[in-house]
């Protein structure tokens, strides 16, 4: 077995400036978005929207209890990746680590305006009951840090 320190000796001053995780987190509407619950780990795709603060979810419930929310609810910190690979040489990850809060009708401007500048909705949100629960849920950035190819 060959043990290939050259890659891992690449990652090294590799951080992602501060412009770079901006534009990163305002051009990808994707991630995965970790939760956890009493020491149970729970991570999920979502599209999310970014307006240099916070990153806005929109969970919309299918049954009750809702297992995202369930898991947001008791989340202390919780952590959206965002990543693109385009090649082994080509590629930037991610981390926004902070508060998750369930927001009010008040704040729904503000994510709306955000969502729409880079969500992703898959078709299945499509066949989601407007009556249904939707709830908007925010991610304080507290902590950004990323990587990327050199």
């Amino acid at each position: 077995m060959t043990h290939r320190t050259g890659d891992v000796d690449a990652l090294v001053d590799n951080e992602m400036s501060e412009t770079a995780l901006e534009a990163a987190l305002r051009e990808h509407g994707t991630g995965v978005l970790s939760l956890a619950n009493d020491g149970e780990a729970y991570a999920i795709p979502v599209s999310f929207g970014y307006d240099g603060e916070r990153c806005y979810f929109v969970f919309i419930g299918y049954h009750e209890p809702s297992t995202k929310s369930t898991f947001a609810e008791s989340t202390e910190r919780a952590t959206l990746t965002v990543y693109d690979v385009d090649g082994r040489d080509d590629w930037h990850s991610v981390n926004v680590r902070g508060r998750l809060t369930k927001l009010g009708e008040d704040d729904w401007t503000a994510a709306r305006e955000a969502i729409g500048d880079n969500g992703w909705y898959p078709g299945l949100f499509r066949g989601a009951d407007p009556r249904g629960r939707v709830d908007l849920w925010a991610l304080e950035v507290e902590e950004l840090t990323g990587y990327e190819s050199a």
